[in-house]
């Protein structure tokens, strides 16, 4: 699916855009007149994280659930924990901030690294370490992605890093294809959000 097809969030429609038209989230980093997608600025997602500013649209979360976009192995993890019956909380920090439902489904769906299962990453960490080893270049998304609604997200904020920990799932939409959210997206949109 183009990403000029799928229905944009108003708080996305009002961001930046790169040459192409893609709107630029609000955690990603500027060289000169050109956004670095798929790489994290260290000020902007403190800034989101401490004012609870959704990491695409940069517009304040409500109190309450958080959502954010999760690769393969994550969203393996949620769902054997949930079809288990099992509460799911990961332990592991990411540098990945949460953002409000709509601007997360529109997220998957638009970015090509999640909207797809053979989709590689175009762009390698900056400065590996390990947080971030597996962000290298041509590295492939993998099976089935998901978005993921949280109750509730805590963050720590370092001199190098900022990062997040998600607590109590509230909402798991696992998709191959990120166009499975298409109807989620539309009824999310027509709730006004």
């Amino acid at each position: 699916m183009r990403f000029e097809t799928v229905p944009m969030p108003q708080s996305v429609e009002e961001r930046p855009r790169d040459v192409r038209g893609y709107p630029v989230p609000a955690i990603t980093p500027w060289e000169g007149d050109q956004p670095q997608f798929a790489l994290t600025d260290y000020d902007r997602s403190a800034n989101c994280a401490r004012q609870r500013l959704c990491s695409v649209c940069n517009v304040l979360m409500p109190r309450g659930p958080v959502w954010r976009v999760v690769g393969g192995p994550e969203s393996a993890a949620i769902g054997e924990a949930l079809a288990a019956g099992r509460p799911y909380r990961n332990m592991a920090p990411t540098l990945e901030g949460p953002g409000h439902r709509a601007c997360m489904l529109y997220a998957s769906m638009v970015c090509p690294y999640l909207a797809r299962p053979n989709a590689r990453r175009g762009t390698s960490a900056q400065t590996p370490d390990d947080m971030t080893s597996h962000v290298v270049r041509g590295a492939v998304r993998g099976s089935m992605g998901a978005v993921v609604g949280f109750a509730d997200y805590e963050f720590a904020v370092s001199a190098s890093q900022v990062v997040f920990r998600f607590v109590d799932v509230v909402e798991f939409l696992p998709h191959d294809v990120a166009d499975a959210h298409l109807d989620e997206l539309r009824a999310e949109l027509a709730k006004g959000r």
